[in-house]
C-alpha cells in the first residue's frame, strides 16, 4: 500500500504538476499548459521497512516535488508530495491511498 499526503505550495502561473504511480516508481511531471517541461522519476521501490528519505536531488527539475518517503514496518510507503495550486486559498488536501 502506498500512502500519499500533499503540501500544499503555490506554483508558476500557468504551470501544473502532475503524478503517476508504477509500482512503487513514482513520475512527477511539469507542465506549463499542456507541453511537458520536465521529469523527476523517483524508484521507491528499494526502500525497506524502517529506511527513510527526507532530500532527492532533482535532475531535470529545479526542485524536488517529493518531499519525504517512508517505509513502515508492515510495507506500507508513506510519501509526502508538493500539490500546487494558484490563487490565495490553498486547497483542502486529504490523503491518498494506492495500491502499490
Amino acid at each position: 500500500m502506498i500512502r500519499v499526503r500533499y503540501i500544499p505550495q503555490v506554483g508558476l502561473p500557468g504551470h501544473t504538476l502532475r503524478y503517476s504511480w508504477t509500482g512503487r516508481v513514482l513520475t512527477a511531471t511539469l507542465y506549463r499548459g499542456e507541453e511537458e517541461v520536465g521529469q523527476e522519476v523517483y524508484d521507491l521501490s528499494a526502500l525497506q521497512p524502517g529506511d527513510e528519505v527526507d532530500w532527492v536531488e532533482p535532475e531535470t527539475l529545479q526542485f524536488s516535488p517529493l518531499i519525504s518517503a517512508r517505509c513502515l514496518e508492515d510495507g506500507t510507503l508513506e510519501v509526502v508530495l508538493l500539490r500546487w495550486y494558484e490563487g490565495v486559498e490553498p486547497p483542502e488536501l486529504g490523503e491518498e491511498v494506492l495500491d502499490g
